[in-house]
């Protein structure tokens, strides 16, 4: 037989009968390594590619390998060596690793140069593969470990190495399932392509087998589908190493168990953390550590490139080359391990408490606490600082870096400018080019505004962007408040908020406030109406007669009303007076939330006292029909920053046309 051909197994175990009777001597010498039943290997301190160079240099059957990299030269002068042997090679490349792991094209080359057949993935996701499988030994070598030379050999032992997770199986579904696979990759012409030295057509070398149940092969089985579950399934006890985190729907289980009541605790990589090629690390990170979680992260000199999840209560143990990435779950070519083998199980759970409590021979430092980093402050892009702007309305707009997540945004005609709208969940900017953007309440003509950007990470981090102004072109109509059409006194000013149809208006004469607003409602998910308001730091209240309200709709209502910001679906509470469905106490408890209510008596018609009170996070509304016996109509718990607004609405509960309404007696 010429062992440089495409193999078939049944000629093999004929043809080379004398030399799987040497194999099988050969096995009894090394049997505590290469004919282990199954052995992990941590390259903290052991010499793991000692094991692996001993079975490639006894192997005399047939070499599989995949990697996405290799670095280290002694595995491709052994497996050259082995090949020029007369043993058959066959090898699943990627290319694509080049431009960022040196060595690995020489690597290719090499192998190339020998003769060897070489295939190249070619989809869209990368060859994730570590694993090398000897047919003659009846062993797969996989993991976390690509093959550079300190991924399977500490530099120093438990001070400089690289976390890895190193299996020697030789138990024949695992075996099998692998040559399987391999088969089913060397075959494939829509994910692959020749590289080098591939005969055709092209043939698999073994039958066909059954894959583990156990085993986990990405794209075709999506690795956090399978995770999941069984995240939502643990009650006892969950501890975790994870290289990369950046699919959150890993997160969300993890954090949805602590929630409730499972103990977690996690090992990241520093590295990874505030790497700008994977942004999202840093933002599902920070939400474990918000969460509560404890995390640590490495204390050593290397590297953490592990991948292992231990679910207690199952006594399951998850390992492989899968990071928590979008990508490592369905589209990149990964494998992965789901076992409950006791040995395994208890393997890992030891050296998670190793690395966890820092209980060493060398006494070094293997993790330490986790700290969350900040965010870089927001650059400012536009409206520019001083500009001159014609528009009724501002896109504020600013570079945030990679690791903002949520915005608090001050905006206002003072330069103090008070908070407009909190964590707004616009996310990172991807790009150098990518912008957030914020659009305004409607404008005042003729006046300048101020804003400002806090930019917060999840873990609630945040830096302060500059202080910008500019300036509406125009005459101002008042105070500065938010339309062009009439005026109201310090410290009052006015604004539509939401997509209102028609532009409000209000005005002040002798105490009396008249108030113009369209919109659709103030219900649902966001409003729509006009605002006469003014700050409010901590508790406070606002007491109004509803004098008049126009019935331009059974629903047009009228009332005092306290808000986090004139964002539209702001976090607000209203006492109205309606044209014809009576008084209601109507509030959103948080912002984005749906709004609720509860109703006051349905034969209330203005003229009617209103007055809406704020005692921390309680607010109340009361009415009355002559200002000083008051009913209480509803009281509510909500989600409101230390300083918000307070003021009179009014609502036409339609685009079409305006309400006017008036308040008088008016007082805090």
């Amino acid at each position: 037989m010429n062992g440089h051909a495409v193999r078939n197994v049944c000629c093999m175990v004929k043809c080379l009968a004398p030399r799987l009777l040497v194999l099988t001597l050969t096995f009894a010498v090394i049997a505590p390594l290469a004919h282990a039943t199954e052995t992990l290997c941590d390259p903290s301190a052991q010499n793991c590619r000692d094991q692996l160079m001993t079975l490639i240099q006894n192997e005399h059957v047939g070499i599989d390998v995949g990697f996405w990299f290799m670095q280290d030269s002694r595995y491709e002068t052994a497996i050259v060596g082995r090949w020029k042997a007369g043993v058959p090679v066959r090898i699943l490349v990627d290319p694509r690793a080049n431009p960022t792991y040196t060595g690995n094209s020489t690597m290719l080359s090499d192998f190339a140069a020998a003769g060897i057949p070489m295939r190249k993935r070619t989809a869209s996701g990368i060859l994730h593969w570590k694993m090398m499988l000897f047919a003659g030994q009846n062993t797969v070598e996989f993991g976390s470990a690509n093959y550079s030379p300190n991924a399977f050999v500490p530099n120093t032992p438990y001070i400089d190495y690289v976390d890895e997770t190193i299996l020697f199986t030789d138990d024949p579904p695992v075996v099998d399932s692998f040559k399987t696979k391999f088969d089913d990759s060397w075959t494939d012409t829509t994910n692959f392509a020749s590289y080098a030295n591939v005969t055709v057509p092209l043939s698999r070398t073994y039958p066909t087998y059954a894959i583990d149940p156990d085993l986990n092969f990405p794209p075709g089985q999506d690795f956090a589908n399978r995770s999941v579950p069984l995240y939502k399934n643990e009650k006892q006890k969950i501890d975790v190493i994870m290289y990369r985190i950046t699919d959150q729907r890993h997160t969300n289980a993890i954090i949805s168990a602590f929630a409730r009541g499972v103990p977690v605790r996690m090992i990241v990589e520093n590295i990874q953390y505030h790497n700008p090629q994977y942004l999202w690390d840093a933002w599902n990170v920070d939400r474990l550590y918000a969460a509560g979680i404890p995390l640590r992260w490495r204390g050593h000199s290397g590297e953490n490139h592990e991948k292992v999840t231990l679910l207690y209560g199952q006594g399951l143990a998850i390992f492989g080359s899968s990071n928590w990435t979008g990508a490592s779950a369905n589209s990149q070519q990964e494998h992965n391990y789901f076992t409950t083998k006791a040995a395994l199980f208890q393997w890992f759970e030891s050296q998670f408490e190793r690395m966890w409590t820092n209980s060493n021979p060398a006494n070094a430092t293997e993790t330490v606490p986790f700290v969350p980093l900040p965010p870089q402050k927001p650059v400012m892009q536009s409206p520019a600082n001083g500009a001159s702007i014609s528009t009724t309305n501002a896109s504020l707009t600013w570079y945030a870096g990679p690791w903002g997540a949520v915005y608090d945004i001050y905006f206002g005609t003072t330069p103090t400018p008070p908070l407009l709208a909190s964590n707004v969940n616009l996310g990172p900017s991807v790009t150098s080019t990518s912008y957030q953007k914020y659009t305004t309440p409607t404008l005042a003509a003729g006046t300048t505004y101020y804003w400002q950007i806090v930019s917060k990470t999840m873990a609630g981090l945040t830096a302060t962007g500059p202080l910008w102004s500019f300036t509406t072109t125009g005459t101002s109509g008042g105070s500065g408040g938010g339309t062009t059409s009439g005026s109201v006194p310090a410290p009052w000013t006015h604004a539509d908020v939401g997509a209102v149809g028609q532009a409000g208006s209000a005005s002040e004469s002798g105490g009396t406030f008249t108030v113009s607003g369209a919109g659709a409602d103030v219900w649902g998910t966001a409003d729509a109406f006009h605002y006469v308001y003014q700050p409010l730091s901590g508790d406070g209240q606002l007491v109004a007669r509803v004098a008049t309200v126009q019935n331009t709709a059974a629903w047009a209502k009228a009332g005092v009303m306290i808000r986090n910001s004139t964002n539209p679906s702001a976090a607000f509470a209203l006492m109205l007076i309606s044209a014809g469905k009576g008084s209601a106490f109507q509030y959103r408890t948080s912002d984005g939330a749906s709004a609720s209510g509860v109703a006051g008596a349905a034969t209330t018609v203005a003229p009617q006292w209103v007055k809406i009170v704020r005692s921390g996070a309680t607010v109340s509304g009361y009415q009355s029909a002559n200002g000083t016996t008051w009913q209480l109509v509803g009281t509510v718990t909500l989600s409101l920053g230390a300083s918000v607004d307070i003021g009179l609405a009014v609502s036409s509960h339609t685009t079409a046309a305006l309400c006017t309404a008036t308040f008088d007696n008016v007082a805090p």
